[in-house]
């Protein structure tokens, strides 16, 4: 499908998120606005999800709220790409600091889109792009021309997404194809033995675990550069 020349001008990245407070009753007293737009989430959550139909807002917010830029903060961004020997190579900005992170996430974007690269990972489409977008704007900061895609035409989003590579035109397999599931079917180990998505939040809150959460964000973004090396023909 690929060749190996198109797969090496691709900038692979991907981005892990915690809430943007550590529970439900520390966001009610640093931003109440945010926590009764959050109650309103959270009966939309309840609604949708009937595992969920008991739970209150605060377990409502610990397991959903990661997901939404609104509510949730950018805690790890890696990066992936080949070096001039075609060796894999992995940088990651993570901590505390957001604004810091999308700073420096800011400049490798900018980075490639002055080479020229297209910026390849799973899901980016979904979630990563739109939660860079949307937090660099909350904070305050310009998003890279490479991931703006307000008025642009289709063939001009240099964008490679896995998830809809795999799809073959399908929204339904599109939505529901994990990368540990695609990772899995490639006969490519999983990303997720030491950590997953549900856990990133505990890691960064509870225990401070900011290398660890590199270390796993770096494994997904390893992992989809394997993925891309076997479509490569």
């Amino acid at each position: 499908m690929l060749r190996r020349e198109e797969i090496e001008k691709l900038l692979y990245f991907d981005v892990e998120t915690a809430c943007i407070e550590r529970n439900f009753s520390t966001l009610k007293s640093v931003n109440p606005r945010l926590a009764d737009l959050w109650k309103k989430r959270s009966v939309y959550y309840r609604g949708a999800n009937p595992e969920m139909s008991e739970w209150n807002d605060d377990e409502v917010y610990l397991s959903k709220a990661s997901l939404e830029p609104e509510f949730s903060k950018v805690v790890c961004v890696s990066f992936g790409s080949y070096d001039d020997s075609s060796l894999p190579r992995l940088k990651s900005f993570y901590g505390e600091n957001e604004r810091d992170i999308l700073n420096n996430t800011n400049k490798v974007l900018n980075n490639a889109h002055a080479k020229g690269w297209k910026l390849c990972g799973h899901n980016i489409k979904g979630f990563d792009i739109p939660c860079l977008s949307k937090r660099m704007i909350y904070n305050g900061i310009n998003p890279s021309v490479t991931i703006q895609t307000y008025n642009k035409k289709p063939w001009e989003i240099v964008h490679m997404d896995t998830s809809e590579i795999f799809s073959f035109g399908s929204f339904t397999q599109q939505r529901y194809l994990s990368l540990d599931l695609l990772a899995c079917s490639l006969g490519i180990t999983s990303p997720k033995e030491s950590m997953d998505g549900s856990k990133v939040n505990s890691a960064f809150w509870d225990d401070g675990k900011f290398e660890e959460i590199g270390t796993y964000c770096e494994a997904d973004v390893e992992t989809v550069m394997k993925v891309m090396e076997k479509i490569c023909f």
